[in-house]
């Protein structure tokens, strides 16, 4: 059931950074509007990887370690401040990961980065398109 919740997890997370980047921009780079749908976008993936990391050590699977919290809650929101840790600022400290959960630390810390570049690049694309049109 745990891997069903993860597939799931993954696949609206997906849908979410896809929606962001089809978004039609609105003409000013930094409008509420646009800071909005980031914040929503980097909220589904910081509840995502959290959610991630959890569900694997729920089942067993080692993914980032000293973890001594009991209980779903309790782990969650020490998995939530470490997936913030890495989406946000690459800085782990305390919280190592090992195993699946480095593979998904580096993809956490890559979508991190990668994504506010890229939606500055689809906005700059969006506003010369309009601007040719013009």
């Amino acid at each position: 059931m745990g891997l069903l919740i993860l597939a799931f997890t993954v696949l609206i997370m997906s849908f979410s950074v896809r929606a962001l980047l089809a978004l039609p921009w609105e003409g000013y780079i930094f409008s509420l509007k646009n800071f909005l749908h980031l914040s929503y976008v980097y909220g589904v993936l910081l509840l995502g990887f959290a959610s991630i990391y959890t569900i694997l050590m729920l089942e067993g699977i080692e993914a980032a370690v000293p973890v001594e919290e009991e209980g779903f809650w309790p782990l969650f929101l020490l998995m939530l401040y470490f997936s913030a840790m890495m989406l946000f600022s690459v800085g782990n400290g305390e919280i190592v990961p090992v195993g699946a959960g480095r593979l998904i630390a580096a993809l956490s810390a890559f979508i991190g980065h990668i994504l506010p570049v890229t939606v500055v690049w689809t906005i700059i694309a969006k506003s010369d398109e309009q601007t040719f049109e013009k």
